[in-house]
């Protein structure tokens, strides 16, 4: 059947345009310091997380494994408890990335950058105990390993602004903490004094570091979302016209009082499936309708019901053209045609005459024909297509069956041998 229809222009560009409207909004924001609508944001997470699995997934096992690998510091500085600190890291390290295997192939993913916060605060606090177990002018190389790992967090967490600086600052809040709770030595050596001198500039150095990656982070997180805006306007955009397109062609193939077919339509449909059938070697029928004494249904009851007469009559038609090749269509003034594909003359013969009694069914009060109702004739044709011949003369066929069905009294059908 027809496949023009596609919906109201309100229900199916509405929603379109209200979505383009949200995100111009949006982009004349400029940067997105704040989060999208709820629906939006959701959308967003779920591309973000097909753009960054890959290089999140390797940026994690790559700093696990350099985790793993400084575990040399704890043989060298831990003396008698080298051992036991290397054996603890390797197994945060394995648990750790355990945790990561397992979360990025399942629904959990979606979480990856709580949980690699989460883990990097752990592997921080781990060199903060390592720092109770070595001597005291050892555990000054530990003290230097923070930066590193506020470095890996700037890198792991670089795609969320927000989270990237929840875990620093809770690093930078624990290590001042533990800091000032860790007195100096009875008996300092000038190394200790050293270091306790210059611990609020380090402190200090690592705010500016922060500062720099909530920087460098906020750029591209706002730059991701950015683009993300833009990809989706020009999809959305690129929907709207191939909506428009659609309804363009729906306009130019459809008939604007009875809503089916037009001429233009029909006519494309015979010539694609006469060469179809052509090639298959199958029948193609054609059946030409007529409402009968129209005119003086027109000129009676006035053309404004006579509109509803067509409609009426186009849409009961319209009922038995039921396979997915089958097309009916508005002819010209009170004339229709069904293309039939594969269709015998004796199949579409009796299709005409449930047609014709269902129309007559309907009931539609015509006081000028002699059957006091209103009717239509009919004419059929069918045949095999060959080389030489073209939907063309079998259209005519069906239409001089037509006529001979108006000439024997109307309100009849008139089928080719």
């Amino acid at each position: 059947m027809h496949k023009g229809s596609i919906g109201q222009d309100s229900a199916t560009l509405g929603p379109i345009e209200g979505q383009i409207n949200t995100l111009l909004a949006l982009l004349q924001r400029g940067r997105f310091f704040v989060l999208f609508p709820r629906e939006l944001e959701d959308a967003y997470a779920k591309y973000s997380l097909t753009q960054t699995l890959t290089s999140d997934l390797r940026i994690v096992y790559a700093g696990l494994m350099i985790f793993l690998l400084f575990g040399w510091a704890d043989l060298h500085f831990g003396g008698d408890n080298g051992i036991y600190l290397l054996t603890i890291r390797a197994c945060i390290t394995v648990a750790l990335a355990a945790v990561v295997f397992f979360t990025f192939k399942t629904t959990m993913k979606a979480y990856r950058l709580y949980l690699v916060g989460l883990g990097n605060y752990i592997c921080f606090a781990s060199l903060l105990w390592n720092v109770t177990y070595v001597p005291v002018d050892m555990s000054y190389f530990y003290h230097m390993g923070m930066i590193p790992m506020q470095v890996f967090t700037m890198m792991a967490l670089r795609v969320n602004f927000r989270i990237m600086i929840v875990a620093s600052v809770a690093m930078l809040i624990t290590y001042v903490i533990f800091v000032a709770n860790v007195p100096l030595p009875v008996d300092p050596t000038p190394v200790d004094v050293l270091a306790h001198a210059i611990a609020p500039y380090y402190i200090l150095f690592w705010m500016i570091l922060i500062a720099m990656g909530a920087y460098l982070s906020f750029e591209i997180e706002a730059s991701a979302r950015t683009d993300y805006i833009k990809n989706r306007l020009l999809a959305l955009e690129a929907e709207r016209l191939k909506y428009l397109g659609l309804r363009l062609h729906q306009l130019s193939t459809t008939d604007s009082l009875t809503g089916i077919a037009n001429r233009r339509f029909i006519e494309e449909k015979m010539f694609e499936e006469w060469n179809r059938c052509m090639r298959s070697a199958l029948p193609v029928a054609i059946i030409m309708i007529d409402v009968d004494a129209f005119k003086r249904y027109n000129d009676f009851y006035g053309h404004q019901q006579g509109d509803i007469c067509l409609r009426t009559v186009a849409a009961k038609i319209n009922e038995y053209c039921k396979r997915p090749g089958d097309e009916c269509a508005r002819y010209g003034g009170e004339e229709f045609v069904i293309l039939l594909p594969e269709t015998k003359s004796e199949e579409a013969c009796r299709m005409a005459e449930e047609i014709r009694r269902g129309v007559e069914a309907l009931g539609l009060k015509h006081e000028k024909s002699n059957h006091e109702v209103a009717t239509v004739s009919i004419g059929v044709a069918a045949e095999v297509p060959a080389m030489g011949s073209s939907y063309e003369a079998l259209l005519r066929r069906a239409d001089e069956h037509l006529y001979e069905a108006k000439g024997s009294g109307r309100n009849r059908v008139s089928c080719a041998a």
